[in-house]
């Protein structure tokens, strides 16, 4: 992404050319290397581009983690092309972390992204439960892949919510859910 910003700061034709939206067709940011305040301001211009995403940040890093939330509350007000969102944590969880501001962003996404095909969560090391699946299934009709391994040892998605994703989104093809409830009407 500075890579971008600074390449957008040549001229004015390098300036257009940073800003097509084959440049940002697939994105892939840090927040761990990107600078404080940067993402929201330069992202805004060039988000609605961005159809695969994949989003990589430390949640025990108090920057990493705000730049990440705060690039997914923007990105859920203007998630119009959205199809791909990929996020994964770096690093080690703070004890006793569940997440909460993290997941909540990650609803919010779920909530606008109508036109969200793939969704990758495998590498959240926060719990996974009943109410994200039940967002993604309401949100998210066009998923075609949902990968939501929790790593806590808390299985915390019943069969209930998997049965009502199953049925909202008719073309999903891909499922991943590890220390999930099935059921045999799931199977």
């Amino acid at each position: 992404l500075r890579d971008r910003a600074a390449a957008a700061r040549v001229c004015r034709a390098w300036a257009a050319a940073a800003t097509c939206s084959t440049v940002w067709h697939d994105t892939k940011i840090s927040c761990e290397c990107e600078l404080e305040g940067m993402l929201p301001l330069y992202l805004s211009t060039c988000l609605d581009h961005v159809h695969n995403l994949r989003l990589e940040f430390e949640p025990s890093r108090e920057v990493s983690r705000r730049a990440a939330i705060e690039l997914l509350m923007v990105l859920a007000g203007r998630a119009l092309g959205l199809r791909g969102l990929r996020l994964e944590c770096r690093g080690e969880k703070p004890l006793f972390d569940a997440g909460r501001d993290v997941l909540e962003a990650v609803h919010a996404v779920c909530g606008a992204a109508r036109e969200l095909r793939h969704l990758d969560l495998r590498r959240l090391p926060f719990t996974l439960d009943d109410a994200l699946v039940l967002q993604a299934a309401r949100g998210c009709p066009e998923l075609h892949s949902l990968f939501l391994d929790n790593s806590t040892l808390v299985g915390s998605v019943g069969p209930g919510s998997v049965l009502e994703l199953l049925e909202a989104c008719p073309r999903l093809r891909a499922l991943g859910l590890h220390l999930a409830s099935l059921s045999h009407a799931i199977l």
